[in-house]
């Protein structure tokens, strides 16, 4: 068995947790930013596939103790790289550090490289290449206090990227958060779900997943795993194989997704003709104000946070607009608010019942619950 770092945003440790627990034997422990667990081969490959909150799936290589910045060097020359990469291989380095050891990760990095450069060359005679793009081995070493953890990223790409998106909304959610907020909701599928701002459509996308049962990457075919000399086709195929056998196909679930651009609508609609949900979400165009609720639910939105707005009464009035229509338009529904904008959330003049702190990227950000009674929360 092998030890592994499943990373995701801050805040969905144990949502991820969670997930993840359905689909390996080993009982994952939170660490900040991710979860760690044990296991072989075929989990490494199930969480790649089947984790709906994680961002990078890391595999441990080495860990060690390290007291004096000025031995890193050796201290990586003499580790046994010879297993990992040859001449032929390349790599790319990405540290995280957290210790007075070190000042700057850049000098870090570059040091890292050279030792494991020179190890290579006195051992094969030639030396490996760096590779930033598309290299065949991605290493993060995280180095907090004197622990120093070297891992291989087994994921490539970041997680989040599903393989269903046609374009790239520029104020888009990352698809991992989008799921974790569903997730956090507790949305029963059996209820209808509803996200008036949708955008291009991520979150009501990733609740038809989760509906659906849709494993997160299923269109995706780049990991980094596949670059290992211990990939192993035939069992990822067998999961890959097995995970498309329970999709659930003859179930019709509500699920709404609204926006006032036609442009969103469209993309959103795009993406879930991709992902193998068409005509599972009902997308319309629609302004928020002319919002009408067929039968009550969940409701998940992401407004805008007016950052980049000069005059914030502007965003305080729509926030002030979303709590009137929640007031009255909403009773009966567990509305979820997401938000970076912590000053704008108090105009919807609502009191939440719950506040979960979450990261979006580098915003701090907040998920607040409203369960909607007789138009307001008592």
């Amino acid at each position: 068995m092998k030890d592994y770092l499943l990373t995701c945003p801050r805040g969905l440790e144990e949502v991820t947790k969670t997930d993840i627990s359905k689909y390996i034997k080993d009982k994952p422990n939170i660490v900040n930013g991710g979860v760690e667990f044990r296991g072989h081969k075929k989990d490494m490959y199930t969480v790649n596939l089947f984790s709906r909150t994680g961002m990078h799936l890391l595999e441990k290589l080495f860990d060690s103790k390290i007291y004096e910045s000025k031995k890193l060097y050796s201290h990586i020359y003499n580790l046994p790289w010879s297993k990992f990469i040859k001449p032929d291989t390349s790599f790319m380095i990405r540290t995280k550090i957290k210790s007075n050891l070190f000042n700057k990760s850049n000098t870090v990095t570059l040091k890292i490289k050279d030792a494991i450069v020179d190890n290579i060359r006195k051992n094969f005679g030639q030396r490996p290449s760096i590779n930033k793009e598309s290299p065949d081995i991605s290493l993060y070493v995280i180095i907090i206090d004197n622990k120093m953890t070297i891992y291989v990223n087994t994921s490539g790409f970041p997680l989040f990227k599903r393989g269903y998106r046609t374009k790239i909304h520029a104020a888009g959610l990352n698809e991992s958060l989008a799921a974790g907020l569903v997730l956090l909701s507790r949305w029963n599928p059996n209820t209808p779900f509803y996200d008036i701002m949708c955008g291009s459509g991520t979150i009501p996308i990733e609740a038809a997943m989760i509906a659906h049962n849709i494993p997160p990457r299923i269109n995706r075919t780049d990991y980094a795993f596949k670059k290992l000399a211990s990939y192993d086709s035939d069992l990822w195929e067998r999961l890959l194989e097995e995970s498309k056998n329970k999709i659930i196909h003859d179930q019709d679930f509500r699920i709404f997704g609204s926006d006032h651009i036609r442009a969103n609508v469209s993309l959103g609609y795009e993406s879930s003709v991709k992902i193998g949900l068409k005509n599972k979400i009902k997308f319309f165009v629609k302004n928020i104000k002319d919002f009408v609720l067929d039968e009550t639910g969940t409701i998940i939105i992401n407004p805008p946070y007016g950052h980049r707005l000069n005059d914030p009464s502007t965003i305080n009035l729509l926030y002030k607009q979303l709590g009137d229509i929640f007031k009255t338009k909403c009773a009966g529904c567990n509305v979820f608010v997401f938000s970076g904008n912590l000053e704008a959330v108090k105009s919807i003049g609502l009191r939440s019942k719950s506040r979960t702190i979450l990261k979006n990227g580098k915003i701090d950000s907040r998920l607040l619950h409203y369960p909607i009674k007789d138009g307001s929360y008592k």
